[in-house]
């Protein structure tokens, strides 16, 4: 018989262990129901979404081993096909996938293999489009990264973390929820706590650029420019 997970018997359990895939049971484990479908309060002060994404922070995600195959692998790819590799290291906390679909109502990206959170290549590409518009770089910008009815000459990898990653919960408080025009949005209303989950500090990611067609290593050159612009200036992820 299939249980829903908040009806497992007594002394079996879904709590994340090891460094297994922490994504896997983010996703798909939600245990805190209360009454309805709904993750809200049954009572108390304890915020039922809190305590359960905490739960993601119990320790570090991602294997040592499988991240460092994984980025020795993906360096070799890279370099065999002319491109270019960096490391960038986040400056503050920050959160990829927000807008997925979840229970907590906050997504998170997951990296389908190995269990840590990373940045699509299509994000890092938009970001460094965007950064070069808004440079003034325009139809160099479409050609080297693609444009209207064009492929770009520079195609851009997936962001993955150089090795296992601290996790944190982290509480956003709009003021602005369920007001009229007769009771308009101000900080005097009374704040609704959002608890989501974000990547601490301090990560690191491996980024990695590859020709695509029959682009040279001097658009590759440019687009690590621009890539590396554009994460100083603009950064990526939420927060």
């Amino acid at each position: 018989m299939v249980r829903p997970l908040y009806r497992l018997p007594a002394g079996v359990s879904c709590e994340p262990k090891g460094d297994g895939h922490r994504g896997l049971w983010y996703d798909k484990f939600c245990d805190r129901w209360t009454t309805g479908w709904d993750l809200k309060s049954a009572g108390g002060n304890l915020n039922p979404k809190l305590a359960w994404i905490e739960k993601a922070t119990n320790g570090k995600v991602g294997s040592e081993t499988a991240l460092a195959d994984y980025a020795e692998r993906l360096y070799n790819l890279v370099t065999r096909r002319g491109g270019a590799v960096l490391v960038g290291v986040a400056q503050s906390r920050f959160v990829t996938g927000l807008g997925r679909s979840h229970p907590t109502e906050n997504g998170f990206a997951w990296h389908p293999t190995l269990g840590t959170p990373y940045l699509p290549g299509s994000s890092l590409k938009g970001l460094t489009k965007a950064w070069a518009r808004e440079a003034g770089y325009g139809e160099e910008a479409d050609r080297v990264l693609g444009g209207p009815g064009q492929a770009g000459t520079v195609a851009f990898l997936d962001a993955v973390p150089v090795r296992p990653v601290d996790l944190e919960a982290d509480v956003l408080t709009p003021h602005y929820a369920n007001w009229t025009k007769d009771d308009p949005p101000g900080d005097w209303r009374s704040p609704i706590p959002v608890p989501y989950l974000v990547a601490a500090s301090g990560t690191s990611l491996l980024f990695g650029l590859i020709p695509a067609g029959q682009a040279g290593g001097d658009d590759v050159a440019l687009a690590r420019q621009w890539l590396v612009a554009a994460l100083d200036e603009f950064g990526v992820g939420a927060k």
